[in-house]
Order: C-alpha cells, then structure tokens, then sequence
C-alpha cells in the first residue's frame, strides 16, 4: 500500500530518486518510454519550463507512480490554472506509470495528491485508455468524488500481433501501386531494396538527423527536422542513453548501399512506439516512408519481444492509417473537485469541451 506521495521539483532529484524513477519505469503495469527518465531528464533541461515537478507515490519499497506535471494556464484552451501532465513536442503518450502490484491505491493517492496542488483542475494529456492505469483513474475520480470532463478522444493508428502475420492494410490497387514504385526506385538505384538494422550503429543517429533534414522535413520549413531546429544533439543525447538500455530500433531501407528511409523508434515493455520517419529528398517520389513501413511488418512480426506497436501518429494521418489495421484509442481529461466546491471549474471545463468540440466541427 501506497504510504506517501509528494510533489518533487525535477531539478532537485536525487540520485537516489533517479534510480527509484528508472525501476518504476522499467517495470510499468503500462509501458511509456516517454517518461523514462534516460529521456525525460534530457528533455526537461532542454525543454521544460520553470517548476517542472514529478508527482511521486511511494512506499518504503520504492517508487509506486509517477507523473511529469507543471502549473499552466490555458492548457487545451482551458481558461484556468491547473495543474497539468507535462508534454514537450517529443512526448506522445501521457500514461502515468505505476506499478501493477498495488496498482488502483496508487494511482488514487496520485490523484488525491495531484488534486492538492491542482488550484482549478487536474489535466490528464494522451492517457492510453482500455488498460488498468485509465481505468484506476476513473476509479480513483470515482472514489474521491471528483467531476472528470473528457476534453478529448481519438484513436490513432496501432498493430496487434497476430498469428498469420497479416498486418498490411492497403487496398490491392494501392499495394500494387507501392510495389511498382518499389520496383522503379530499385531500378534507379541498382539493387533490392531491403531492411537494415542499424541499432547498434554508432553512426545511425547522426544520419538519421542528416538524412530527416534532406527530405521535406527540413526543406519545406517547418521546423519539425531536429537539426533545423537546433535539437540534433537534444536527440542524440536522449536515444544514446535507452540505447544503452536496449529500448531503441533503428531501422533503415537501404539499396545497393543508398540509404532511402530510416525509422526510428523506442521499445517498451512488449510495445514499439514509433518516433520519427526520415526519407532522403532526391527519392520522395518513389515514397520512401510508405516503402519502410511496409518492410518493417515483417520485422514486427520476427521479434517475439513485441507484441504491439503504437504509430504515435496523429489522428486521421493519411498515410500511416491505411497501411496498418488497427487503433488505439487515448484521451484527454480534466479533473475538478467535487461538490459546490468544484461546480464552477467543471462549468469551464465543459465550457471548454464545448468550444472545442465546435472548432473541430
């Protein structure tokens, strides 16, 4: 049981408070990589601004949950000041994490702790929901009589392992239209296109930056190729730290020794979460990101570790939700306080709910 929990400034951790951080993570009910502190840590000196805390449930055998959070006004266009998970552009999962044993007290204790230093409200940013975690919060709002608006609810796209290895879900028109691309692009470069692991690679992450920056992600200005943006070394420090903890892949599709797309991700837990495609500019034509894809479900499949993957994509992303089959459905909640005492922080919040509801519309 849990028998504490507290709100922790994440400059003031320490080394103590780091290793209990890592085996939290390490051993999760729910994996979320994004909050191991080998990346977490990096981004929050980089990225983080001013008063960036963790909320810490433990007992004497160590950490039980955890969750990055930070005081913000306007979160999610909601007009109050809350207490809310902290996101950064690189952060795509806001699961907390939390132990499995003793999982549903501790996730009440960071809830009821959450709601001590919340001022208006709670916020909960792209919690995984259909796993124990979700359904401990909603338990937990439950239990403390808190009022709980769902700002938000989407599915993005995902992969089940499945027996027979059928994950490709493209139409046979669009199948045989990659196939052909496929084909021509290996005609221009002189060999079969394959795909290399290059995880171990001391030399991947630097041309996985090089190669991002070449292709639309950097040409186009959008600020969204790390280099351009002065955060190449913000990756390479990040993703050389779980490389050494075996959570990362990094893929390439190569042909007759040409690099054409490199795919970088973390893994986690059972489950591979998708960072970054980069494609080479002068190849886009023959869509180099389809054609990786399409190659690593067949890797996917090989490597018994794994059991899900999760595309980190947007909602509705064009191409990455026709070629895989299945989704993941996450969410974004607020909590207020119950009684008369919260009625006009959750009218806000619906209110909130409601204009965002009718901008998407």
């Amino acid at each position: 049981m849990p028998v504490g929990a507290s709100l922790l400034p994440i400059d003031e951790l320490t080394a103590g408070d780091l290793d209990a951080w890592r085996e939290l993570a390490e051993g999760a009910a729910e994996p979320n990589p994004f909050f191991h502190p080998a990346f977490a840590i990096p981004m929050a000196k980089a990225l983080g601004p001013p008063g960036l805390s963790l909320l810490v449930v433990s007992d004497e055998s160590g950490w039980r949950a955890c969750l990055p959070v930070e005081r913000k006004r306007g979160w999610h266009r909601v007009p109050l000041r809350g207490l809310v998970c902290w996101r950064h552009p690189y952060c795509f999962l806001g699961t907390p994490l939390a132990r499995a044993e003793g999982l549903d007290a501790a996730i009440s204790e960071l809830v009821a702790e959450g709601m001590r230093h919340a001022g208006g409200f709670l916020g909960l940013d792209l919690v995984g929901t259909g796993g124990p975690v979700s359904a401990a919060l909603e338990g937990a709002v439950a239990e403390q009589g808190l009022r709980s608006v769902v700002l938000e609810r989407f599915e993005r796209a995902a992969l089940t392992r499945r027996e027979d290895g059928s994950y490709l879900a493209l139409s046979a028109k669009h199948r045989r239209n990659f196939e052909r691309l496929r084909r021509r692009l290996e005609d221009d470069l002189g060999g079969t296109l394959e795909l290399r692991d290059r995880t171990s690679d001391p030399k991947s992450l630097r041309e996985f930056l090089d190669v991002e920056a070449s292709g639309w992600k950097g040409g186009e200005g959008t600020g969204t190729a790390l280099d351009t943006i002065g955060h190449g070394d913000l990756f390479v420090e990040a993703f050389s730290a779980l490389e050494g903890r075996g959570m990362v892949q990094m893929v390439a599709a190569e042909a007759a020794g040409r690099t054409v797309a490199m795919l970088c991700s973390l893994i986690d837990g059972g489950t591979v979460f998708t960072f970054k495609i980069a494609a080479a500019a002068d190849l886009l034509a023959f869509s180099p990101g389809v054609q990786i894809e399409i190659l690593y479900l067949d890797r996917f499949h090989a490597d018994q570790r794994l059991t899900r993957a999760d595309s980190c994509a947007a909602p509705g992303h064009a191409m990455i939700d026709r070629l895989w089959p299945d989704r993941r459905e996450i969410e974004i909640r607020a909590v207020a306080q119950g009684g008369f005492r919260g009625l006009g922080a959750a009218s806000i919040l619906h209110g909130a709910d409601w204009a965002r509801s009718k901008l998407k519309r």
